[in-house]
C-alpha cells in the first residue's frame, strides 16, 4: 500500500518551474513514476486519489491542493508560468475553452486510442469534454442540478415534500416559489430555500431551455425566461423566502453550511452535494436533523420533458507534462469503472453508472427513492458552454446583485444584460 502525498501550494513559482528535457518519461519496471496533480482542497477528492494510489504500483500521485476560492486565479498563474504539473482538475468546466486556446490542456485522442479507454461509456458527455472532435478532458463526476430538501422543515410547516409534487407532475418553478413561501416564517428564522450566488445558478429555467446567453458564433441568446428567473429571485428575497444573495456573499456562508443549519427547507445545487451530507453526518455538522431526514429529487421544471442543467467535472493532462501517459492513467482511472465506484462512495454522481456504482449509492444516499431520483434518465443542458462562458458566469452573478439592489424595470434589466453580453462578445477573441 502506497503513501499518498499531499501538499499545499505555498511555495514560490520560481521553485516550481518546470525543468528538464522534452522527452516523455515512460511507465516501466524501473519503479513507479511520480506525477504532480493539482486540485482544490476537498477531503472527498483526496479519498479518490488515495484509492487510485492504492490500486496500482506504476504511478505515485503527489497532490497539490489550492483553496477552492483561489483555485481559478492561482491555476491560471501556475499554468501560464509552466510549473511542474502533470494533470489538474478543472473547477469551472467552461474554462476548458481558454485553457485549450492557451495551450494548457493536452489533446487526449491518441492516449485514448493507445490505452483502449472506453470513451463510448461517457458518450453523453462528449460535447462537454471535446472541441472540434478533439478530446481534452476525462470526466470523473457527472452533471445535474437537483432539489435537496430537509424533511423536518416540511414536517413542521405541514407542507408536502418536493418528491410528492414530482410524483404528481406538479414540480414547476411556480410550485417551487409557492412552497418556498409556505415554508418561510418571513422573519429570517426559517427560509423556504437556498439559491446560491454563482452566476450559472441565477438562471436555472433559462439553463433548462438551453439558452446560451451568447452562442458559439457570437450571437446573443436570451428571452423572457431569463427575465423571469431574475424576477423570481427578487420576489423570493423580498418575502424572505430564500436566504439573500448579499448575505450569503458578505458572510461567506457556504451552501452546505446554510443547509446544515437546519432552517432552510430546500437547496438547489449540483450532483456533488451528497458528499457534503456524508461529511455533515460523519462530523456531526447538521443541526436538528439527521441522515434520514433529508432527500433529493428533481429540479423544478416547466418543460414537457424533464430537463436539468449542469456540466461534468473533469481532469486535464497538462500540455507541458513529460509524464503524459502516467497522468492519463490517473485521470482515466478516475473516469473509468474502478474510479466510478470510489466516486459514488464519496457521494458524487458518476459519468458512468454500473451495478457497483448503484450499490455504492446505498451508502451515500438515504433511501432507494433518493437513489432512483439521483440516477433517473434526464436531459442535462450545459449552460453557456463555449468560449464566452467564463465571462458570462460572473456577469450574471454581478447583474443579479445589481438587480436585487435597485428598482429596475424589465426593460432596464434587459438593457443591462445586453450591455454586458455585448461587451463580452467585443472583448473575447
Amino acid at each position: 500500500m502506497k503513501r499518498l502525498v499531499f501538499s499545499l501550494v505555498l511555495v514560490s513559482l520560481a521553485s516550481m518551474l518546470w525543468a528538464g528535457g522534452d522527452s516523455e518519461e515512460s511507465m516501466s519496471s524501473d519503479g513507479p513514476v511520480t506525477i504532480e496533480y493539482y486540485m482544490w482542497e476537498d477531503p472527498t477528492y483526496q479519498n479518490i486519489v488515495k484509492a487510485y494510489n492504492e490500486s496500482q504500483d506504476n504511478v505515485v500521485v503527489n497532490v497539490n491542493q489550492i483553496a477552492s476560492g483561489d483555485y481559478i486565479t492561482k491555476m491560471a498563474t501556475l499554468l501560464a508560468a509552466g510549473v511542474s504539473m502533470d494533470a489538474y482538475m478543472q473547477i469551472r468546466p467552461v474554462d476548458m475553452f481558454p485553457h485549450v486556446a492557451n495551450g494548457y490542456a493536452a489533446p487526449l485522442n491518441d492516449l485514448i486510442a493507445e490505452t483502449g479507454f472506453d470513451i463510448d461509456a461517457i458518450e453523453s458527455y462528449m460535447d462537454q469534454i471535446s472541441i472540434d472532435d478533439v478530446v481534452y478532458a476525462i470526466p470523473f463526476r457527472g452533471a445535474s442540478a437537483y432539489t435537496y430538501f430537509n424533511k423536518k422543515v416540511f414536517e413542521k410547516a405541514g407542507v408536502p415534500t418536493p418528491d410528492v409534487y414530482v410524483k404528481n407532475n406538479e414540480w414547476t418553478w411556480a410550485k417551487f416559489e409557492e412552497v418556498a413561501n409556505k415554508l418561510a416564517t418571513g422573519d429570517g428564522e426559517t427560509y423556504g430555500g437556498i439559491m446560491y450566488i454563482w452566476g450559472n445558478y441565477q438562471t436555472p429555467a433559462a439553463n433548462q431551455e438551453g439558452l446560451q446567453f451568447i452562442t458559439a458564433d457570437g450571437k446573443i441568446d436570451i428571452n423572457e425566461t431569463v427575465i423571469e428567473d431574475f424576477r423570481r429571485r427578487k420576489r423570493l428575497e423580498a418575502n424572505k423566502a430564500i436566504i439573500p444573495m448579499l448575505e450569503l456573499k458578505v458572510t461567506k456562508t457556504h451552501y452546505s453550511q446554510a443547509f446544515y443549519n437546519g432552517n432552510a427547507g430546500m437547496l438547489l445545487i449540483g450532483e456533488w452535494f451528497p458528499g457534503f451530507m456524508i461529511k455533515g453526518r460523519d462530523e456531526n455538522l447538521t443541526k436538528g436533523f439527521g441522515w434520514n431526514d433529508w432527500g433529493v429529487t428533481r429540479l423544478p421544471c416547466d418543460l414537457p420533458e424533464y430537463t436539468t442543467h449542469g456540466a461534468c467535472t473533469f481532469n486535464h493532462v497538462y500540455s507541458r507534462s513529460k509524464k503524459k501517459k502516467a497522468a492519463f492513467d490517473l485521470i482515466s482511472w478516475m473516469g473509468g469503472p474502478e474510479g466510478a465506484e470510489v466516486v459514488a462512495n464519496n457521494g458524487f454522481l458518476t459519468p458512468m453508472i454500473t451495478p457497483k456504482v448503484m450499490k455504492a449509492f446505498e451508502a451515500s444516499l438515504p433511501s432507494q427513492a433518493d437513489i432512483d431520483a439521483f440516477t433517473e434518465p434526464r436531459v442535462v443542458k450545459a449552460p453557456f458552454f463555449n468560449k464566452y462562458g467564463s465571462k458570462i458566469n460572473p456577469l450574471l452573478a454581478s447583474i443579479m446583485e445589481e438587480y436585487l439592489s435597485n428598482d429596475w424595470s424589465d426593460a432596464q434589466l434587459e438593457a443591462r444584460l445586453m450591455e454586458g453580453l455585448e461587451e463580452i462578445i467585443a472583448t473575447t477573441d
